[in-house]
């Protein structure tokens, strides 16, 4: 009778420990049942190529010279999460702590074993387009993020390595495995090096992953430290460099003119500037522009998929969308705007995105903007997606084409595609983070109508040229130039003062051509200013970038001699400060490092959060809160119109609980967020400011200053510190301000007047 009641009690702790499933989990589909569930204009059709059990977790595909197929694999993705939330769910309890975190140490641990790469060779045996045999060439490699078709092997991406893999006796197993690169940076597997991509220069491109050490191989005659950036290499392995721009996610696309774009999350293209790194590189003294940018301000997308329950059930959570909501609406609506885009690839002459995260495939239209190119939706697409899915397993992760000129499209597919740290713990603990794991398909997408691929035009032509040799001997310099041709002459034609002359007076006022014109005139800044400033014409901005060199090498006879010819214009402002900068500061003050609130301090702006609590349930001062956010908060915080936006921008903060905008005032360094780094700069005149990074480049930083002023600096003339999870707003407010103008300030920013 004891033994039995015993049982029953264990039987019930047990069923009360467990956690629950919803039966609200979107289900898996078979190929045939999602090939029903795509949503794709008139005229192109849809069809499977390879599924599970035959694959599971692809992540690239390629063909080769033969036209094999190949595809590589990247499991593990989650399990830590997993594994974290699984020793979680033993307490019985539900974590509904408001926060992001990774999983445990021991959960990471356990995870390794899991976590790995793979390659296969895929065969259609019977003939019926859709492949049917698996044949490994490589296992438990790291886990891989792409794969390319070189010489007669495949070239992969797994950090910390790049891998080439060649069957080299034909019996369709590879024989060869060797290391062509190792050193690259490893960390979570939401991102790595990746999507290794042909440019049609010969070098096949990567996209930058994890920050890494020395790169080495053994065709290297040297090791190489990589800055950044996206690199491309050599695939025979003797040669890896760093290029302009870098995809903040995975992925890459060319044009056929060799112009390229990226793309980061919540942006679905990133135009990378179209100056070559090694162009960068020349002019040591001169600041390079923003290497990337969007290439359209559309960031909204249209799903037909509901979205997964954890997302929408996150969105009603009031405290955890006012957390993400710190980051951007995207980041804490449950759809609607891009959060995942990725792989994107130029196919039939337009440009193409995957948004895994709400199971579509984004297409834009590529349109000339002078120097730049730009994105745009395709007419009838404004508020639809070229491919949807209503199969929230659909997850598009990466785009190829394929040898018969289609869109390959490999899907990832499993219930939850996003990383599990950006799920809600007790969400986590619900639905699970890697169910699908032993699923994976890959879909050909085709046109119905033929289309021929037009030929590069003669501008096009030339500036692919001329980015490979920079030989300009057979073009007559008669300066009836394209934008982009005349872009491309300013880096080509080198330090040919004249010729710069000319092209700044006619073409000074395109966009980067400042920065091209500075590459090119590496120690001739001085005479190329003094012959603009007799004949201005278009030139100013190029100019002030002339004098901007000159000021920030800081020689003063060499600043005086510039301010004898220019008289007018910024180029003359610049080099009056650039001569005041040469004097001496008459007291330097020493600006200690700002550093993170002790535990002591922490405990008392804790103890005053109360007080503040209930002075915010009074009736608010909104007119002393606008005051008092004009006079305090208004020099890096921008807010109904008052403010610079150094820091976050506050016009949306209605939407956020009170709570949680006064830990961001009492507590600045809790949740400092990602690209609002505060940075120290201390140049050799003496100088030090803290800001915030504006722009980065190989030879320069940019940072914005409280009160929105910008400061350039060089590198090598100052000393750069980024000072990490230290807000660049004071802490101590708390103890400066009344707890009813703290209520005060927030009722302000939370009012829509």
């Amino acid at each position: 009778m004891h033994r039995l009641v015993l049982t029953s009690l264990l039987l019930a702790a047990a069923t009360f420990a467990e956690i629950p499933r919803p039966d609200d989990a979107p289900k898996p589909l078979s190929p045939a049942e999602s090939a029903k569930l795509f949503q794709l204009p008139t005229g192109y059709q849809i069809r499977l190529l390879a599924s599970e059990p035959l694959i599971n977790e692809p992540s690239g595909i390629c063909w080769d010279a033969k036209g094999r197929c190949f595809v590589c694999e990247l499991h593990g993705y989650n399990v830590e999460g997993q594994y974290d939330i699984d020793e979680l769910n033993k307490s019985g309890r539900l974590d509904l702590e408001v926060r992001r975190i990774q999983a445990s140490e021991e959960a990471k641990k356990k995870a390794e074993a899991e976590t790995y790469g793979t390659v296969k060779l895929l065969r259609d045996t019977d003939g019926d387009g859709v492949m049917d045999k698996a044949i490994v060439w490589a296992d438990r490699l790291p886990p891989c993020y792409g794969i390319a078709a070189a010489n007669g092997g495949i070239i992969v991406a797994c950090a910390p390595h790049i891998v080439f893999l060649k069957d080299s006796d034909g019996d369709d197993q590879a024989d060869v495995n060797e290391k062509l690169f190792t050193g690259f940076g490893t960390g979570n597997l939401e991102r790595g090096i990746n999507a290794p991509t042909w440019g049609p220069d010969g070098w096949l491109y990567f996209g930058r992953g994890w920050a890494g050490g020395e790169i080495t191989g053994p065709h290297l005659a040297k090791p190489v430290t990589l800055p950044a950036t996206d690199f491309r290499i050599r695939a025979d392995g003797s040669a890896i460099e760093p290029v302009s721009g870098s995809t903040k996610t995975m992925g890459m696309a060319f044009t056929d003119s060799g112009e390229r774009f990226t793309c980061t999350t919540t942006h679905p293209g990133l135009y990378v500037t179209p100056i070559p790194w090694r162009y960068l590189m020349r002019n040591p003294d001169a600041a390079a522009p923003v290497l990337d940018s969007p290439a359209s301000d559309d960031t909204r997308v249209y799903p037909i998929a509901k979205p997964h329950p954890w997302r929408t059930k996150r969105e009603q959570h009031a405290e955890y969308f006012a957390f993400y909501r710190k980051i951007s609406l995207s980041d804490a609506a449950a759809s609607g705007y891009f959060t995942s885009a990725c792989g994107p690839l130029v196919w039939r002459g337009q440009y193409f995105v995957c948004e895994p995260a709400q199971n579509l495939i984004h297409r834009a239209d590529i349109v000339r903007d002078g120097t730049r190119l730009r994105l745009q939706r395709v007419k009838g697409e404004e508020q639809r997606e070229f491919l949807a899915s209503r199969d929230a397993w659909f997850h598009p992760m990466s785009l190829a084409h394929t040898p018969e000129g289609h869109m390959a499209i490999v899907d990832f597919y499993r219930e939850i595609i996003e990383d599990y740290s950006a799920i809600p713990r007790h969400l986590q603990q619900q639905y699970g983070v890697i169910n699908g794991r032993d699923r994976g398909r890959i879909w050909i997408l085709e046109a119905k109508d033929k289309w021929q691929k037009p030929p590069l035009s003669a501008t096009e032509a030339k500036v692919l040229q001329l980015r490979q040799d920079d030989d300009t001997s057979g073009l007559r310099l008669d300066f009836g130039f394209a934008p982009q041709l005349a872009l491309q002459l300013a880096l080509s034609l080198g330090p040919r003062k004249d010729d710069l002359a000319t092209l700044a007076r006619i073409y000074g006022h395109l966009r980067w051509m400042d920065s091209a014109i500075a590459c090119s005139a590496h120690n001739i800044e001085k005479d190329l200013l003094l012959s603009l400033a007799s004949d201005v014409g278009k030139s100013e901005q190029v100019m002030a970038n002339l004098a901007g060199i000159i000021a920030a090498r800081g020689d003063a006879k060499e600043i005086t001699e510039c301010l004898s010819v220019v008289k007018i214009g910024k180029a003359l402002d610049i080099l009056q400060l650039g001569l005041e900068d040469t004097k001496p500061l008459a007291t330097k003050t020493e600006v200690p490092a700002p550093t993170a609130p002790t535990a002591e301090q922490n405990t008392l702006w804790e103890k005053r959060v109360p007080d503040v609590l209930a002075a915010l349930k009074q009736k608010p001062n909104l007119e002393e809160g606008r005051m008092l956010f004009q006079g305090i908060c208004g020099a890096c915080h921008k807010s109904h119109g008052i403010g610079f936006a150094v820091g976050p921008d506050l016009d949306a903060e209605f939407q956020r609980a009170p709570e949680v905008i006064l830990r961001d005032i009492l507590f600045p360094s809790e949740a400092a967020r990602p690209g609002y780094e505060t940075v120290m700069v201390k140049t050799q005149r003496g100088e030090i400011f803290l800001g915030i990074t504006a722009s980065d480049s190989p030879t320069s930083i940019t940072l914005r200053l409280p009160g929105g002023a910008e400061r350039t600096v060089l590198r090598k003339r100052a000393d750069i510190r980024t000072i990490r999870n230290v807000s660049l707003m004071p802490a101590g407010l708390g103890d400066a301000l009344k707890p009813e103008q703290i209520a005060n300030i927030i009722a302000f920013l939370r009012s829509r007047s």
